[in-house]
């Protein structure tokens, strides 16, 4: 059986997968797309790696019958016509390093441990902590599941949104997206982790971000495309949002000229909330090499209309 592995990071991912591969499985490893011949790529039944080098030679793979990605995002396959094919998604890697992330920064800002720690002067003053706060978690995936999951024990209750209001583990409630206005009422904290997809383009506008509690916490560790960034600044400047944490923009890496730099009281993290562990991927892809190999359902597959 033959593969090619195209990815950005293929010099650290070579040397952890190569050992345990199947002897009977060849790999063809390239950093990317522009290095994939015809020839090399001739007779490859599978691929694995970075979506947007994967997609740039996918018609020329036509014997791919499947397709692991090396990301938790995978919006250039859905911008893709072919679809003849079974695409899995990196899954169960990323919630614990997310539900840190939130629980982090949620502390940091709501126990001002960033103020006091550049503080130069005495202040007596409490801070409120998490205690009686409304946690909301938009995206109840695996990573959104693990994240309310984790942080429960911290906030007085816990929202979820996801597309038709399904219960989910470690939420209070979940709320449909067309009922996005009743999950935002009143949050203390809201938290996006939302796939790319046509249906999340602009989901938190300048109406929806206005029914957070006033001096809200936003934090956007999803995608950029859901949150509309412009409201968000308008409502950071008139204090109703007390502070935003911002990981993700819809063009990475972000300007050093870019306004958001100098907004006062946004924190911007360089898409740094959920490092994929090298290891991790290795694991998800020889899981699902087995079940492929084996005819069993594989782990992780994508709704192509869904996007997720």
């Amino acid at each position: 059986m033959k593969g090619v592995l195209i990815s950005g990071r293929a010099s650290e991912l070579e040397p952890l997968l190569l050992p345990r591969l199947p002897a009977d499985v060849c790999l063809d490893v390239y950093s990317d797309a522009s290095q994939v011949t015809s020839s090399a790529s001739n007779g490859a039944e599978f691929v694995v790696g970075a979506p947007d080098e994967i997609v740039k030679v996918l018609p020329s793979l036509e014997g791919v019958r499947w397709v692991q990605s090396t990301w938790a995002g995978v919006r250039p396959f859905l911008d893709c016509s072919r679809r003849d094919y079974q695409l899995t998604g990196l899954k169960g890697v990323f919630g614990p390093s997310m539900s840190e992330y939130v629980l982090g920064w949620s502390l940091a800002l709501h126990r001002s441990i960033l103020k006091r720690a550049a503080a130069t002067s005495w202040d007596a003053r409490l801070d409120s902590g998490l205690h009686d706060k409304q946690l909301g978690i938009a995206g109840a995936g695996d990573i959104g599941v693990f994240t309310a999951v984790r942080c429960a024990p911290f906030f007085t209750s816990v929202r979820g949104l996801n597309s038709d209001g399904r219960a989910c583990e470690g939420f209070d409630h979940c709320y449909a997206r067309l009922d996005i206005d009743e999950f935002a009422t009143g949050l203390d904290v809201l938290v996006l982790i939302l796939p790319d997809t046509p249906a999340t383009d602009g989901l938190f506008d300048e109406d929806v971000l206005a029914r957070l509690n006033h001096g809200a916490l936003v934090i956007n560790a999803g995608r950029a495309n859901s949150l509309e960034t412009g409201a968000l600044t308008r409502l950071l400047r008139s204090g109703h949002i007390g502070a935003s944490v911002l990981d993700v923009f819809e063009n990475e890496p972000l300007s050093a000229s870019d306004s958001l730099w100098d907004e006062p009281n946004l924190y911007v993290t360089s898409h740094t909330a959920a490092p994929t562990p090298m290891s991790a991927i290795v694991d998800v892809f020889l899981d699902n090499l087995e079940r492929y190999r084996c005819g069993a359902e594989l782990q992780g597959l994508i709704d192509f209309d869904r996007g997720y």
